[in-house]
């Protein structure tokens, strides 16, 4: 899921724990911003998604810490609270 993939671009720690690559860390915004408005860049539908914005698709999560705050280590730790789809909460904690 998501949270694996932010975790690794942050820590670029892998199962093992073993860091590969720790000159291309990402910051947790650079992160965010890879999963969210470039991978919708990538896919031709930034027009729709990617973005929080006035007449975009409204497919968002929140999450119950902060992820540009916490300590990278306890993002594995993360729970999922909300997950909205198309403007309607599909998943409530």
């Amino acid at each position: 899921g998501p949270v694996v993939g932010l975790y690794t671009a942050v820590t670029r720690k892998g199962m093992s724990g073993e860091v590969y690559g720790e000159g291309e860390r990402l910051s947790m915004a650079e992160a965010i911003i890879g999963y969210t408005r470039n991978a919708a860049y990538l896919a031709f539908e930034e027009d729709i998604k990617g973005t929080l914005e006035v007449g975009k698709l409204a497919d968002l999560v929140v999450l119950s810490d902060d992820l540009l705050t916490i300590d990278p280590e306890r993002i594995m730790d993360v729970k999922v609270d909300l997950t909205v789809v198309g403007g309607k909460v599909l998943y409530e904690r």
